[in-house]
């Protein structure tokens, strides 16, 4: 009972958070097919600012899972409540976590859908950054796809540099094709793909005007 009240509140919040980005920061979102329907799959973004998280969520038609550092959890007892409704995985960066990489793996084997961000945390600057090998580890073990996706214009609304967010720019969302890791490719030709889609994607993303 607990899990479906849990779920609808989510669905409420994302429909009412959906619902003030499309009138406040014009949302557009592209590429819907390229998620799979059902199914574990790997949402691997760039990562700008805190508005990451919800905005990409917004875009999707199914729950996603995240995974945070560990520290956010610490933040306080109010950002705490807010990430795990939003069904936070924390993981310690500074260390291997093998409890919180093994919950991953198994939400994925499950049919869970993953938000990641393989750059490691926010940028200073709105260029792309080379993805680390963590997300093509969680991959190879659970036997899912990679999903490259783009966020563009959150680092105009919120960057790292503000404490709040400075000024209401449109912000879209592209999801890339999916990027299938078999067990022979070698993680550095694996990660290389998924730069040249976000590349691509960017490309793209950055030509529409709304």
């Amino acid at each position: 009972m607990l899990d479906k009240i849990q779920w609808l509140w989510y669905k409420l919040v994302i429909a009412f958070g959906r619902s003030l980005a499309i009138c406040f920061f014009r949302f557009r979102v592209y590429g819907h097919k390229n998620v799979p329907v059902r199914g574990g799959a790997l949402i691997a973004a760039n990562h700008q600012s805190f508005l990451d998280p919800p905005f990409i969520a917004f875009g999707l038609n199914r729950n996603p899972y995240f995974l945070a550092r560990q520290e956010l959890f610490e933040f306080n007892w109010i950002f705490k409540i807010l990430i795990l409704a939003a069904q936070a995985i924390p993981l310690e960066r500074r260390v291997y976590d093998s409890r919180g990489i093994r919950r991953a793996i198994a939400l994925l084997k499950k049919g869970g859908l993953l938000l990641v961000f393989p750059e490691g945390g926010r940028g200073w600057t709105e260029e792309l950054r080379t993805p680390k090998g963590g997300m093509i580890l969680l991959a190879r073990k659970a036997g899912v796809p990679i999903i490259p996706t783009i966020i563009d214009g959150s680092f105009k609304s919120w960057s790292r540099r503000e404490t709040l967010p400075g000024r209401l720019a449109p912000i879209k969302v592209v999801f890339g094709r999916p990027v299938r890791v078999n067990l022979n490719d070698a993680s550095k030709d694996i990660s290389n793909k998924i730069y040249q889609s976000w590349t691509e994607l960017k490309n793209f993303v950055e030509g529409v005007r709304i």
